[in-house]
């Protein structure tokens, strides 16, 4: 369920980056290998669903005709020297190709030959959303939320398109977008791509097609054991529903409307480390999704996914109960005061979910004093705060952990905007002081969420 609709307490971890911040201050963060092995849990990133890699004659006409459709398409910055070619191929071999989605039974390989034979949208190169849809699904660790720069030629021809009513035709700053509030929405994308390849890929077809919009069919339950409390769910984020019960809805997913100003600017004026046309995409399609159909992907405001919008949109994604527990105590002051419950039980959350094969989206936040501001000459508690007032916040995706033999845990994570498109290390002694929330199937949390909710305030 949604607890945290009845909070009072919202922090929203997207607002700034923290891109210098951990650069600079954390210590315990360090690159490891892309093809790092730790604990059984990232074996098999496919381990709770049945794994085919055996090509029906169906699936080999489309293999052969994507196989031939994407021959010419120069090997991605993003790809790690493997042409689209040797990602297909690595798809097929690890199951992810063949993989099902359960709206409507369509696999990753159909999605993608839909791309290459069907009408794009906004005259969208099918090859380049393809060659990027591939370098995610092999390494979703190159998600970013790095915004790209918009060239002063585009921003006019923007600024002509525009009605007057549109906020950036009033301030073209606002495109500026230097440091992007999206990190909910790109740790979600990672966990989507990794987790829900065929899913993934359709969402990727669908709005990037003439209809721009996903249909999902989505189970109440998901929301709320309780259809009314659901109901009343979907009413608050204003979902578009297309049919209803009341054990399953359907609902419309859409970008808003200038998401596709941005893809079209990213397909033609891409660098490397910045989003790619489906990053914007998806994560545009998150963004409004969470906030109630109010993003816009021009300005990136309102400023990324409060706690309770992350939440809501993951359950749709992943079509599960997500229970969002908020583990600090903050006042409205935006000091930390404490926590609701104990570290060794955060810790048990996080290793019982990863061992069930699921990730974990979740939301840090950095104090005065954990931010390291407090230790420096200039440091007056007078206008800067006290060495407890929360100044940011930042969204990962916790994928995995090991442990040494002490018993000390390492989470392994995916940093949206780090600039590298690697895993992360964060101890558990420096990320469970600092985080605030985290996201788990209801079923994982479901003994000490009514003790974790008593005391928050």
């Amino acid at each position: 369920m949604i607890n945290s609709i009845k909070f009072k307490e919202n922090i929203n971890t997207n607002a700034y980056s923290l891109k210098k911040q951990t650069k600079k201050d954390n210590v315990s963060s360090n690159s490891i290998d892309a093809n790092f092995k730790t604990t059984p849990t990232t074996q098999n990133v496919l381990a709770y669903n049945q794994i085919n890699t055996t090509l029906s004659p169906s699936d080999t006409k489309k293999y052969t005709y994507l196989l031939n459709y994407i021959k010419d398409i120069p090997i991605s910055p993003n790809a790690e020297n493997l042409t689209c070619a040797m990602q297909l191929d690595l798809l097929l071999k690890n199951g992810k190709l063949l993989s099902k989605t359960k709206n409507d039974n369509s696999t990753t390989l159909d999605n993608l030959y839909d791309m290459a034979t069907t009408k794009r949208a906004c005259d969208f190169d099918a090859k380049n959303l393809i060659s990027c849809t591939l370098d995610i699904l092999c390494n979703p660790r190159v998600v970013t939320q790095t915004f790209g720069d918009i060239p002063e030629h585009e921003k006019k021809a923007i600024l002509d398109y525009l009605p007057d009513d549109e906020p950036v035709k009033k301030d073209p700053s606002l495109m500026d977008v230097e440091a992007s509030a999206t990190c909910a929405a790109a740790s979600n994308e990672v966990n989507f791509a990794d987790k829900y390849p065929a899913e993934f890929t359709r969402w990727v077809s669908k709005l990037s097609s003439e209809e721009k919009a996903v249909s999902i069919n989505l189970d109440l339950k998901s929301l709320s054991k309780n259809p009314l409390e659901a109901i009343d769910i979907l009413k608050i984020f204003k979902a578009q529903q297309e049919e209803f019960s009341f054990k399953k809805v359907k609902l419309k997913i859409s970008a808003d409307k200038n998401a596709y100003i941005r893809a079209k600017i990213q397909e033609k004026y891409y660098d490397k480390g910045e989003r790619n046309i489906v990053d914007v995409l998806i994560q545009s399609a998150i963004m409004h999704t969470g906030t109630q159909n109010n993003y816009d992907s021009l300005s990136d405001s309102p400023a990324g996914l409060i706690e309770v919008e992350k939440t809501y949109v993951e359950s749709l994604i992943k079509n599960k109960e997500i229970t969002s527990l908020v583990y600090q105590k903050i006042d409205d002051d935006q000091n930390l005061i404490g926590y609701n419950c104990s570290f060794e039980k955060m810790q048990k959350h996080i290793l019982d979910t990863l061992n069930s094969g699921e990730d974990i989206i979740a939301g840090y936040v950095l104090t005065n004093q954990t931010s390291g501001r407090t230790s420096t000459p200039l440091y007056n508690p007078k206008t800067e705060g006290a060495p407890n007032k929360v100044i940011n916040g930042h969204e990962i995706a916790i994928v995995d952990y090991k442990q040494d033999l002490n018993g000390n845990v390492t989470f392994i994570c995916v940093d949206t905007d780090d600039d590298n498109p690697k895993f992360v290390e964060y101890s558990a002694d420096w990320l469970l002081p600092k985080l605030h929330h985290a996201g788990y199937p209801a079923k994982i949390v479901e003994k000490d969420e009514k003790e974790i909710m008593k005391n928050v305030i």
